[in-house]
């Protein structure tokens, strides 16, 4: 065992690390301060730094329980750090659980078992065994819990999380056996500790510039008007669209005298109001609607029959008409189906009959 580094050694670079990314995760709170996922990382780290400072001077066994109760805490702030980020409540009444479990689990033994060299051993067993839990609760959340946005840092942080398991396992397993020179309970995680502690950090770091890097690229396929696709975004997202899919073209009538006789900003309302009710249409989550450009947009619906998308054109149709705080208009429409699963095809094919029904007097569905 000469091979291993000293307890006291690996405490230390774990308290060094753990203080030098609980820094790097205020010294982000203290810029961003509605961003508050940041303090609790930070209160994650910092507390796991103090606990490596204090693990060394405790002997009595109800600090010994409360250390490890705090231990579990470290999990707990960053499974709630993850919670705020995802714009959920930070805490919850039953994230209390895995902390009170851990302390009582590592406390009662010393009451309850009447040898003291048992008791603390069962002590070290069932604090590590407790310990262990909320480090998987916290791992697997991050890891395979439902996300907002997909994140790599995330799933990143959650498996460095879930990667003290396999020293969990062995330190109880070394504490049964009796193997009590060197005290494995503590040196096979801090061992752990000196690659997973900075994967994980990294994780969580890398999690709001991935969040903030699919915000440019959604804002950079999004009409900033209307909020509906740009070309590029209806490219991105319909590019080969699988058979049964159909397109609608729909013009707004007379647009350019919408313009002229109420100003460009009445021009804008109604853009913006025709989109927010073709979205009330959608019969599906993956049907789309996009600004072509100007006062031309249009529908892309899958897994549907030209008669549905027909009736869909209907209801938009029926919509438009509808009385609201924009000026009154109407809407030509113009339908086709995407055969061949031709995107490019389908759309010229709906802008001919588009063109068709503005020839047979504008307001219907061609």
């Amino acid at each position: 065992m000469d091979v291993l580094p000293d307890l006291q050694t690996l405490r230390l670079c774990s308290l060094l690390a753990s203080t030098a990314f609980g820094l790097v995760f205020l010294a982000f709170w203290q810029g961003r301060r509605a961003e508050p996922f940041w303090l609790y990382w930070a209160g994650s780290s910092l507390l796991y730094a103090a606990l490596m400072l204090g693990f060394a001077r405790v002997e009595h066994v109800a600090l010994i329980a409360l250390f490890y109760a705090l231990l579990a805490g470290t999990n707990i702030l960053i499974l709630a750090g993850v919670r705020a980020f995802d714009g959920r409540p930070a805490f919850r009444a039953w994230m209390l659980l895995p902390i009170l479990a851990t302390g009582l689990g590592c406390g009662l033994p010393a009451w309850l078992v009447p040898d003291p060299a048992l008791a603390g051993t069962v002590s070290r067993i069932g604090g590590t065994a407790l310990l262990a839990s909320s480090s998987a609760l916290a791992g697997a959340t991050l890891a395979f819990g439902p996300q907002v946005q997909p994140s790599r840092g995330r799933r990143i942080a959650g498996l460095a999380i879930l990667g003290y398991q396999p020293s969990y396992i062995l330190a109880i397993v070394a504490e049964a056996a009796g193997w009590s020179e060197p005290n494995m309970a503590a040196l096979l995680p801090m061992l752990s500790d000196q690659v997973l502690l900075g994967i994980m950090s990294l994780g969580l770091l890398a999690m709001p510039g991935e969040r903030a890097q699919g915000a440019l690229r959604e804002a950079a396929l999004r009409d900033a008007l209307t909020g509906a696709w740009n070309r590029a975004g209806l490219a991105a997202r319909c590019g080969l669209p699988a058979p049964g899919a159909a397109v609608i073209l729909i013009d707004v009538d007379h647009f350019k005298a919408i313009n002229d006789r109420r100003g460009h900003a009445a021009g804008d309302a109604v853009l913006v109001t025709l989109v927010a009710r073709i979205a009330a249409l959608l019969p599906g989550p993956a049907d789309i609607v996009a600004r072509l450009g100007g006062d031309e947009f249009a529908v892309v619906l899958h897994g549907t029959t030209l008669a549905a998308a027909r009736g869909l054109a209907g209801e938009i149709r029926l919509a438009a008409r509808r009385a609201g705080e924009a000026p009154a208009w109407t809407v030509s429409l113009g339908v086709a189906p995407a055969e061949g699963a031709d995107l490019a095809g389908a759309l010229a094919r709906a802008d001919a009959a588009l063109y068709a029904a503005k020839a047979a007097g504008r307001d219907r569905a061609a």
